[in-house]
């Protein structure tokens, strides 16, 4: 089984050349039994399972807006580990039936508030919004003669499908639960026998869904007291043309339209905890994630008329730079990081340079959002930054015209050069005044 990271190829070129933006990656992590995050572009964060402690996984001390419970089991119930103040759904209802789900999360720009409705509500949405679909499925193999009903969720966001099997029993999928489930890129699937299908169940079930990407969870580790299988056997059923796939870490980037195909698809075994970020990264990453919480409070309070502003004496708005700052990170990061996972998608959002030739990209933002945005950057690259280990710091990957420690160096200075020429901006004699938005 080989390593989920690939070599170092010249056709990403970093300086130039980006091809079309082909989608935002979406991270799939992993911590244990059955507990999944989704985390997303839009920093929305889903958690689906969460466990309790007492079947031996220690507190993965991870929030979310909102968390899915696929049945009512003690160690997929455990809704108190999720920290923050997180929507909660349930698969079941108090009498042990399904519910019909079918909720879109999202939250609006401008709004600092993360919304939950029906996706039938007539309500304006992100381009980066969140659909929950449930679908009924059997807890066992006699229509849940033993151990009940459990839900499936069918999550969606950035053209991205992704199936959490709970703890599914069923060893196959009825025609009409294939049909609610329809294309998948990420099947989350229990194998580990016992209390849910065993490996072989979980390759036929496999060969039902056909996903582009398989991650097996709820089997036997080191960490829990339960008992369960390992995921040997299902490795062991599942056809030869599934590349099989590790991951140091827990974390698996999927974007649509890249990486495995159904026609060549992947199982990826992905570890229950983060991987360890080498000393000399964090710190490189935190020095620029500070230059970048000083640029966040500069620009949270400016209004619309003041981010639009064009400065007499020819400079570039200060939306520019906010726009700049950003996109040139997403841009030389997620290259890097594509250089690396060729599943990671790369985001090429950097505004044209001249100030004649630049169009806002969101020129009804306020400062408040631009600040969100800055953040929502930041958790992008820290999510990914585990393929960082992958690379010699010192050494150029194809086409960078930094090192990865020239990167990391060069984007803390990038936040504090351009703050400080939106400060310059305040002392000019045509700087507007605050005024109220509309």
């Amino acid at each position: 089984m080989r390593h989920v990271t690939f070599a170092l190829t010249g056709a990403l070129l970093l300086a130039g050349g980006l091809h079309a933006d082909p989608g935002k990656p979406v991270a799939v992590r992993f911590w244990g039994r059955g507990l999944v995050t989704i985390e997303t572009y839009w920093d929305l964060r889903i958690a689906v399972d969460p466990y309790a402690l007492r079947i031996g996984y220690d507190d993965p001390q991870i929030d979310a807006d909102l968390v899915l419970v696929t049945h009512e089991h003690f160690d997929h119930n455990n809704v108190g580990l999720i920290r923050g103040a997180p929507r909660v759904l349930r698969g079941l209802d108090d009498a042990g039936d399904v519910v019909a789900l079918d909720v879109v999360l999202d939250r609006m720009p401008d709004s600092p508030t993360v919304a939950l409705f029906d996706a039938s509500e007539p309500v304006t949405r992100s381009d980066h919004a969140v659909r929950v679909r449930s679908i009924g499925a059997f807890h066992d193999a006699e229509d849940g003669s033993q151990r009940g009903r459990t839900a499936l969720f069918l999550i969606e966001v950035d053209g991205v499908r992704i199936l959490h099997c709970g703890d599914l029993g069923q060893p196959a999928l009825s025609r009409a639960q294939l049909r609610a489930i329809g294309s998948v890129d990420v099947l989350l699937l229990p194998v580990g026998g016992v209390y849910t299908i065993d490996g072989p169940q979980a390759a036929r079930i496999t060969a039902q869904v056909q996903p582009r990407i398989v991650i097996p969870i709820h089997y036997r580790t080191e960490a829990q007291s339960l008992k369960l299988d390992g995921a040997e056997a299902f490795l062991e059923a599942l056809p030869q043309r599934y590349e099989r796939v590790t991951s140091t870490g827990n974390t698996l980037a999927v974007t649509a339209g890249l990486g495995p195909t159904r026609d060549a698809p992947r199982v990826v075994m992905l570890e229950t905890r983060p991987a360890a970020m080498p000393p000399e990264i964090a710190a490189l990453l935190a020095a620029k994630e500070s230059a970048a919480a000083d640029s966040r409070e500069v620009f949270r309070t400016l209004t619309k008329n003041q981010l639009n502003h064009r400065p007499g004496n020819g400079t570039h708005t200060p939306r520019w730079n906010a726009e700049h700052m950003m996109g040139m990170e997403l841009r030389f990061f997620t290259a890097v990081y594509a250089a690396v996972d060729p599943s990671v998608g790369i985001v090429n959002l950097a505004p044209a340079q001249m100030p004649d030739e630049y169009a806002a990209a969101h020129p009804g933002w306020t400062g408040a959002e631009e600040a969100r945005q800055i953040d929502r950057v930041q958790k992008l690259t820290r999510r990914f930054a585990y393929l960082l280990r992958e690379l010699d710091l010192d050494e150029q990957p194809p086409g960078s015209p930094w090192s990865v420690r020239g990167l990391l160096r060069r984007m803390q200075r990038h936040y504090v050069e351009h703050t400080d020429n939106v400060r310059k901006k305040f002392e000019l004699p045509d700087w507007p005044p605050r005024s109220p938005e509309r």
